[in-house]
């Protein structure tokens, strides 16, 4: 445990703490004072802090209230582990991140996930990655097998029965209207195909090099990547974010790999009927900004530095786009999270002098993405597991009966506390706000999909003739959504995917 006990690691950070440039933006937050000590009003303002991240829509949110809550929350922290005091014995350092690991891990990832880390990011990162190095190295020092490890807190004598995610597979279609395949094509053949047949196309062995093929089939790798589970991942939970009972919250990676994936029951002896659960995905997250450690194992498609045409003209995303000023969601948010990239749907934004935008999918069986579309070209990449994939032309948007542009948008959401419990949060208030819901579809193809022999045309008037194409995405395929194809997307088995916008 000496790596956890490194007394002139923790006090440079708390060194660094007290020390904010003239231009850092945490200074805006109180403009009329000289400012305020967060070490003597911590736990103040944080909560003053905690409630300007609640603003809606997130992205009026400004810098400051981001900088304070990441501030704070390291400050917390160092309170925790007594070194906001002059003396300090590394020995009792030492005992008390051991006693504190929890709630020092989960208090960071909330600076992480709700704002980003803002200007701090690189120290919290230092901080994790020493203490999931130093967590390893205590359970091999114990002996303890990690691959057989248990995924719950509680003592007792279950174990995981094997180390490799579920490849069970459910409910695989018959393929009617197969995506055209392109095998590795060289950046110039594919720059053609997006350019001049504006196609989806599933690339084959475009991925192969991934060592996230292998590793992360084994839920040993993502407890060891997780700090033993402890890491906290926002997670869906319901069907679809189309239905009535969806909501997010905030969980511990061990519960979301218990409950979720695996969905053992909390002895971690037996097994809980899938029906008796609901739904839990990791959706839409950009995991690897939060453990940056996980991009080792992927790397970004070349074709995702290539120039790529706009949207069809007279789509959505091209009549959207001529409206200045307005901007969609691709994914509806009910957790208040720092407002990069992905917040920001405006497609000039990205380009050549701008990342890619990287986002995980994890999940079990039928976890779904309703039919919708994106305004980015996307590299869907299925690492683990499998996905039914089926997309429309946006020519045929206007049959596809997109939703309305002033959906009601909720405002609650849980959040995961150390001890593992979870916290609803709402602030009580009746609000008015709404969020652009026109880029998803009001055609449920996942009940058309159960009940193929009813006649959706009633319901859905025209839907039988209107044109698709669809596929199986196998582990190590990847396959192309050119910008504002609308898609619909099932996992076939427990699956790990990865998109990439540009």
């Amino acid at each position: 445990m000496s790596e956890y006990g490194d007394g002139t690691f923790w006090r440079s950070i708390a060194d660094r703490l007290q020390h904010c440039g003239p231009d850092d933006p945490i200074h805006k937050c109180f403009p009329d004072s000289m400012g305020k000590s967060i070490l003597d009003q911590t736990d103040e303002l944080f909560s003053l802090a905690d409630q300007k991240l609640h603003t809606f829509p997130f992205k009026d949110v400004q810098p400051c209230w981001f900088r304070l809550y990441t501030d704070a929350s390291i400050v917390k922290v160092l309170k925790l582990l007594g070194l906001t005091s002059p003396a300090l014995e590394d020995s009792r350092l030492s005992e008390s991140l051991k006693i504190h690991l929890d709630e020092i891990v989960s208090i960071l990832d909330m600076s992480l996930i709700m704002a980003g880390g803002l200007g701090r990011e690189q120290m919290i990162h230092n901080i994790l990655a020493r203490l999931q190095a130093a967590s390893v190295s205590d359970e091999e020092d114990k002996g303890r097998p990690r691959k057989r490890r248990r995924v719950n807190g509680n003592s007792g004598s279950g174990e995981l029965p094997n180390d490799l995610l579920s490849a069970d597979s459910v409910s695989i279609p018959t393929i009617e209207f197969p995506v055209m395949h392109m095998d590795r094509p060289s950046l110039t053949k594919f720059s053609h195909h997006i350019h001049q047949t504006r196609k989806p196309a599933v690339l084959t062995n475009t991925i192969n090099h991934w060592p996230a093929l292998e590793k992360w089939q084994r839920t040993s790798f993502w407890l060891d990547a997780t700090i033993g589970g402890r890491r906290l991942v926002p997670i869906e939970v319901g069907r679809s974010y189309t239905d009535d009972d969806w909501s997010q919250k905030i969980v511990p990676f061990k519960d979301f790999l218990s409950l979720y994936l695996l969905q053992s029951s909390d002895d971690g002896s037996s097994k809980v009927p899938s029906s008796n659960i609901q739904t839990g995905y990791l959706a839409q997250h950009d995991l690897f900004k939060q453990i940056p450690a996980l991009r080792n194992d992927i790397a970004t498609p070349d074709y995702c530095y290539l120039d790529a045409p706009p949207a069809e003209p007279n789509t959505p995303v091209a009549l959207s786009k001529a409206r200045e000023g307005v901007k969609k969601t691709s994914h509806p948010k009910t957790i208040p999270t720092f407002p990069g990239p992905s917040d920001n749907d405006d497609v000039d934004d990205l380009g050549p002098d701008n990342d890619v935008q990287t986002n995980i999918w994890f999940g079990p069986a039928w976890t779904i993405s309703p039919l919708h579309h994106d305004p980015y070209h996307n590299i869907l990449c299925q690492v683990v597991g499998r996905k039914y994939v089926r997309l429309y032309s946006p020519q045929h948007s206007k049959v596809l009966l997109p939703r309305r542009e002033d959906e009601p948008a909720p405002h609650v959401f849980s959040t995961g506390k150390a001890d593992g419990t979870n916290v609803a949060v709402n602030d009580g208030e009746q609000r008015s706000e709404t969020i652009d819901m026109s880029n998803t579809s009001q055609v449920d193809i996942a009940a058309m999909e159960l009940s193929p022999l009813e006649d959706w045309d009633e319901v859905y008037p025209g839907i039988s003739q209107v044109p698709y194409v669809e596929c199986i995405l196998e582990a190590g395929q990847a396959l192309y959504i050119p910008i504002g194809w609308w898609h619909y997307v099932r996992s076939s088995s427990m699956g790990i995917s990865v998109s990439f916008w540009w």
